[in-house]
């Protein structure tokens, strides 16, 4: 009997000690409506001693990767989310629960993103400035981003290092979640537009399966690989495509050339970036892996 109160004592004080040091981790720590979080566990050995974490009822992956610049030596759980552009603002619960049973909880509040409106025009190979060429786009568009959302993101992790910019000097010429008005319609912009001429060489932003390689009326010349667990990279408006459906490709490997196929006026690269189907902030994202 003795033994075995003496091992029940120890152990109850090893569990206590693990529940006591770990802790929720966000980046960033405000997080605005359309952008990515990443989510990090303190204080815990190591990815075995993490059974679920869970954001708004939701079971999400997790992993290590390599070169995390917030890593300790045996690197940290960490899991990815993207908060939609039109998600509700106000307070998320994130739950953590170890595989010793604890519950660890924190609570994100989400802010409200200033909404900005801009005309746009449609290029006159597109119509042109017309009623009807604006009804033209929307409807495309709606069959286009069926395509898009259709892109399958596989349930393992084809990356272990840090994304990385898609073009070399990178000038935004566009950023993430203003308002378009085209027409008699508002089109939120769900990417970053880079500054591009004619022909600039477009990198993989990391290792990933090429799951499109097509051209469409609106998007142009379009590239999206699968980064797995629900990361997706689309690269659009491109005059040229080096890669085929179902490559594997390197992190910053040249899969095409920049320009203006599609709904684009002057040569450049759009970049959007997904997470389990939503489109957040390519830059912020980016950021998460830079810091």
């Amino acid at each position: 009997m003795k033994k075995i109160f003496i091992i029940l004592i120890f152990s109850a004080f090893f569990n206590a000690g693990v529940t006591e040091a770990a802790s929720i981790k966000t980046i960033p720590e405000d997080p605005i409506q359309g952008e990515p979080l990443m989510i990090q566990i303190d204080g815990v050995n190591g990815i075995n001693d993490v059974a679920k974490i869970i954001w708004n009822k939701r079971s999400l992956w997790f992993y290590t990767y390599d070169d995390n610049p917030f890593d300790s030596a045996q690197g940290k759980p960490t899991a990815l989310i993207a908060i939609d552009l039109n998600q509700k603002s106000g307070d998320y619960k994130i739950e953590v629960k170890l595989e010793n049973k604890t519950t660890l909880e924190k609570i994100v509040t989400i802010n409200q993103r200033e909404k900005i409106e801009e005309l746009l025009g449609i290029p006159a190979k597109l119509g042109g400035n017309t009623p009807q060429a604006a009804t033209n786009l929307v409807t495309n568009l709606t069959k286009e981003n069926a395509v898009i959302n259709s892109v399958y993101s596989a349930t393992k992790r084809f990356w272990s290092k840090k994304f990385i910019y898609p073009i070399t000097d990178p000038i935004v010429t566009d950023s993430y979640g203003y308002l378009r008005k085209t027409g008699y319609y508002t089109i939120p912009h769900k990417g970053t537009d880079f500054r591009a001429s004619e022909g600039t060489s477009v990198l993989a932003m990391n290792r990933g399966v090429v799951r499109l390689a097509i051209e469409s009326k609106i998007y142009g010349k379009t590239i999206a690989i699968d980064h797995g667990f629900g990361v997706v990279t689309y690269y659009m408006h491109l005059s040229k495509i080096f890669v085929s459906q179902g490559e594997l490709v390197k992190k910053g490997q040249a899969i095409g050339l920049s320009g203006q196929t599609g709904y684009a006026e002057v040569p450049h690269l759009h970049l959007s970036v997904k997470i389990n189907g939503i489109s957040i902030d390519p830059i912020t994202f980016i950021n998460l892996f830079n810091n």
